[in-house]
């Protein structure tokens, strides 16, 4: 039995009482009934310890990477779109009720950039809580207002490899139209899992290897 501090003096003490009445020939029955006094009491202290430090934990919050890094450009058959207004948008499922925004425009050579986003929270120490975040890049105005350049739903509270590799290299050409992209992640314990991308953008190395993961998996 694991024995916290405070538990520890009272086993300390406990112990010699019955080392104690050993030594003054007090009958064997009488050390039983302390020996049982001990563990009764070490039990409930024990429980209550354990508790305290689980309902701490529950509500400690840790950090949660809720969308990588985002490295990109705009391009419309080859010519670069400057002045584009994005937005960039998360939801945290059961903890954000609405979708959190936040902006950048391109610049003349159709490049632009969003920061990482890490989420301080206490939600993945609840029990049976869930890390699932809807994550979203759009234009936010113009002639191509509302074409997603990213929408896709991760888990976890690290970043998935195979989205922030892509998200890395956001390259998108406004000729292409919007389709769904399977990925598919390998390396889990209890098999594969199969992401979807929602997108204008396109990865010809990284859908080649998809190809293959399809042939291999089905």
């Amino acid at each position: 039995m694991m024995i916290d501090p405070l538990n520890k003096s009272l086993y300390n003490n406990f112990s010699k009482l019955i080392i104690s009445t050993s030594k003054q020939g007090v009958t064997s029955s009488m050390s039983y009934i302390a020996y049982i006094s001990l563990f009764l009491v070490l039990s409930v202290t024990s429980a209550n310890y354990f508790l305290e430090g689980a309902i701490f934990r529950m509500f400690k919050k840790v950090d949660v990477e809720v969308f990588p890094e985002v490295i990109g450009s705009l391009t419309n058959e080859g010519e670069p779109l400057a002045d584009i207004k994005l937005k960039r948008g998360y939801q945290y499922s059961g903890v954000m009720e609405e979708i959190e925004w936040d902006y950048t425009t391109t610049d003349d050579e159709g490049k632009f950039s969003f920061p990482e986003i890490i989420h301080r929270t206490s939600h993945p120490n609840k029990p049976f809580a869930e890390t699932r975040v809807a994550q979203a890049i759009k234009v936010a105005e113009g002639v191509y207002t509302d074409t997603f350049l990213w929408s896709a739903v991760t888990k976890g509270e690290k970043h998935l490899s195979l989205l922030a590799e892509r998200l890395a290299q956001l390259h998108c050409n406004f000729a292409n139209e919007e389709i769904r992209q399977e990925i598919i992640e390998e390396e889990i314990s209890n098999g594969v899992s199969r992401l979807q991308v929602f997108s204008i953008c396109r990865w010809p190395e990284l859908q080649l290897l998809e190809v293959q993961k399809r042939e291999k998996y089905g």
